[in-house]
C-alpha cells in the first residue's frame, strides 16, 4: 500500500517556532554522525547519553504539524538513531533542520 503524497506545509503557530527550533537544536547536539540511508533517509546517530524520550517527544510533536515528514527512532548494534524521510521537493528544510550527511 503506498502512501497519499502529503503538502509540504507546516501548521505550527509561527510564534512556537522559535521554542521548537531549538528544542531541536538542544536535542541534535548529541548528534555523532549524519548518513544517507539507501532509500533516500537521513540517519542520525546519536551518544548513548541521549535523551531518547525527549527525542520521542519532538518526532510526534512534528509530526502533528508537518505531516510530509516520516520519522523512524532505531536502537540496533550502532546505536541509537533518527531516520528522517521526506518528498524531494523538501530536501531544504530536511537539511536546514537536520544538516546534512558527513
Amino acid at each position: 500500500m503506498s502512501r497519499k503524497p502529503v503538502p509540504v506545509a507546516c501548521t505550527l503557530e509561527g510564534d512556537a517556532m522559535p521554542d521548537r527550533l531549538r528544542e531541536w537544536q538542544a536535542v541534535l547536539a548529541h548528534v555523532t554522525a549524519r548518513t544517507s540511508e539507501a532509500d533516500g533517509a537521513l540517519r542520525l546517530t546519536f551518544e548513548p547519553d541521549t535523551p531518547a524520550t525527549e527525542l520521542m517527544r519532538l518526532v510526534n510533536a512534528e509530526q502533528s504539524c508537518c505531516a510530509f515528514f516520516a520519522f523512524a527512532i532505531t536502537v540496533d548494534d550502532r546505536g541509537l538513531a533518527l531516520e528522517v524521510r521526506a518528498p524531494d521537493d523538501a530536501a531544504e528544510i530536511v537539511t536546514a533542520l537536520f544538516g546534512s550527511p558527513a
